[in-house]
């Protein structure tokens, strides 16, 4: 194994000189430091583009993938079956914001088998709302013929298709519409109550052919707007539930250049509200005219909002009930599909709605899910997989890695101060990379403590990390001028010194010289990214064919 001894033993005091004042950690992360008691896990992979996930309430415990290209597949007891529940790829045109975008089963579902889709139809881009019936002599394969079209409404453009669609506890079907795409709303077609573009709208599946319309829908009779409407003023919901204990609505809305948001509307509410597109984005004026002025009193306000420093596209989540992870009871979980960033909001004191952030997953988030338990999933757009949240072992820590662009260098720290140092600013230039991996707070089987080093301001403000109590001791002992400060700061698992591989619930780690000078090292669990600094001069060190230098625990 090249190791980081053998390196400096051939280099000497002039090169620790001519190191540049800058920090260099390598070590070990998760994305829990924030909130250790949250974590997730695989649930499912395999998948292509996953969108939407539900469960049909019918007590299989199954859990039904949307993917994108027009696809349904079933996850039974957590293996995914190999067929397709439904295949409706031919009808679909898929790619960027279209394709089959999400599934909603009926209250009934167990007894008349009846499920809705929302999908973007291929021959010109419009919407399509569709009911399907299940197979009767196979419950895991739909029966395609037998598709009922209740909606088709027309895009004139090829983005904001919204694409979620819910039963409330009122048993009537809820419909996310985006305002028909381009930017800022040229049509201003979410305040235009004629059409159905920028609205939630709501239908009574079982009160028409192919719909009725609630009597409690603000424009039932058709006069002052269409009568599907349920709310107006949206410019791409991207995903709503329904909390399954109170019933309220919470919706999450992308927004257009600088601010996410996400509306709440109470179970007792009655339909009728404006979100605010075009004329509002969050709480902000837009500038753009609209029916309504700016900050009128009968536009509804966001409970949650943030800046496009911490993402750039929300996607909604819902209000956690479960019992596996207690740190999140009864709060309203979300994250950013841009970011990779979750949060967990609940009320305050003063009745105002508080984020926490949960986690950096770094991961493209497009959906998430309840079981018919109320435990809590999301989806990994760009990897195909389905996450589990989980409470996180009491000694599981995180390390956030961060970059300075300016250094061109990598840090990593688990240390809560040095984070908050680090995300405030006070430790200027340096932004999270969104990457991170896990270790061990304390000693456990088959791990090894990591030590760390630092190298004074004279020898160039540096760290570094290693898990090899051989390479530990001979940093100790050849280098005196490097400051211990800690010869177990984390525990994590060593791959076989032989073939580099890892145990099994655990995941490979690479360590990466720069070979410069202005010296750094990353450790990462991305083998593109270990190949990429190799590809630039730098130098892998690890154990095995793979230069695996750690083994992380998985999730």
């Amino acid at each position: 194994m090249p190791t980081m001894t053998g390196r400096l033993v051939a280099m000497d005091a002039r090169w620790l000189q001519r190191v540049v004042r800058a920090i260099a950690v390598a070590t070990v992360a998760s994305w829990a430091s924030v909130a250790p008691a949250v974590t997730h896990t695989k649930f499912v992979e395999g998948l292509a583009a996953p969108v939407d996930l539900q469960h049909a309430g019918d007590g299989s415990g199954r859990m039904f993938v949307v993917e994108q290209r027009g696809s349904i597949r079933v996850v039974r007891n957590g293996q995914l079956n190999a067929g397709w529940f439904l295949d409706i790829t031919a009808l679909v045109v898929s790619g960027g914001e279209r394709g089959l975008l999400g599934v909603a089963f009926h209250p009934a579902y167990a007894s008349n088998g009846r499920f809705f889709v929302n999908y973007t139809r291929a021959a010109d881009g419009a919407t399509v709302i569709a009911a399907y019936r299940v197979r009767a002599d196979n419950p895991d394969l739909a029966d395609a013929a037998s598709a009922q079209i209740l909606l088709t409404i027309p895009q004139p453009f090829a983005n904001h298709n919204g694409g979620v669609l819910r039963f409330g506890p009122d048993g009537y079907l809820y419909i996310g519409m985006g305002d028909g795409g381009s930017a800022n709303d040229p049509g201003n077609r979410a305040q235009d109550r004629f059409n159905l573009l920028g609205k939630i709208l709501r239908l009574d599946v079982d009160g028409g052919n192919p719909y009725g319309i609630p009597a409690t829908n603000p424009f039932a009779s058709g006069g002052g707007g269409r009568p599907e409407i349920w709310a107006v003023g949206l410019r791409n919901p991207w995903k709503f539930a329904f909390d399954r204990a109170t019933g309220d609505f919470f919706i999450g809305d992308v927004g257009q250049d600088r601010f996410e948001e996400v509306h709440r509307f109470d179970a007792a509410a009655g339909g009728g509200a404006n979100l605010g597109w075009r004329v509002m984005e969050g709480v902000h004026c837009t500038g753009l005219p609209g029916l309504v002025p700016c900050f009128d009193p009968a536009l509804s306000r966001p409970i949650i909002e943030y800046s496009h420093s911490a993402g750039c596209s929300v996607t909604g989540g819902t209000v956690y009930r479960g019992t596996a992870v207690p740190a999140l009871a009864g709060r309203y979980v979300y994250g950013d599909f841009c970011s990779g960033r979750i949060w967990s909001a609940g009320l305050n004191r003063l009745g105002v709605w508080i984020p926490r952030d949960i986690g950096n997953t770094g991961i493209a988030i497009s959906a998430f899910a309840e079981d018919e338990a109320g435990e809590l999933y999301f989806a990994d757009y760009a990897l195909g997989e389905i996450r589990r949240f989980a409470a996180e072992p009491a000694d599981r820590i995180d390390v956030i890695e961060y970059y300075n662009a300016a250094l061109d260098h990598y840090f990593m720290t688990a240390t809560p101060a040095e984070i908050h140092a680090l995300d405030s600013g006070t430790l200027k230039g340096w932004a999270r990379t969104l990457r991170s991996f896990s270790a061990l707070t304390q000693a456990a089987s088959g791990t090894s403590p990591v030590c760390r080093y630092y190298l004074p301001p004279a020898f160039g403000d540096s760290h570094f990390y290693s898990a090899s109590p051989v390479e530990c001791d001979e940093v100790r002992a050849k280098f005196p001028g490097f400051v211990s400060e800690g010869a177990s700061v984390l525990h994590i698992a060593l791959p076989d010194t032989v073939t580099g591989v890892c145990a099994p619930d655990t995941v490979p780690v690479y360590r990466v010289w720069n070979n410069r000078a202005n010296a750094n090292h990353r450790y990462t669990t991305d083998p593109a990214i270990r190949n990429a600094m190799v590809a630039q001069g730098g130098i892998a060190e690890g154990y095995g064919p793979d230069h695996v230098i750690m083994c992380a625990p998985q999730g």
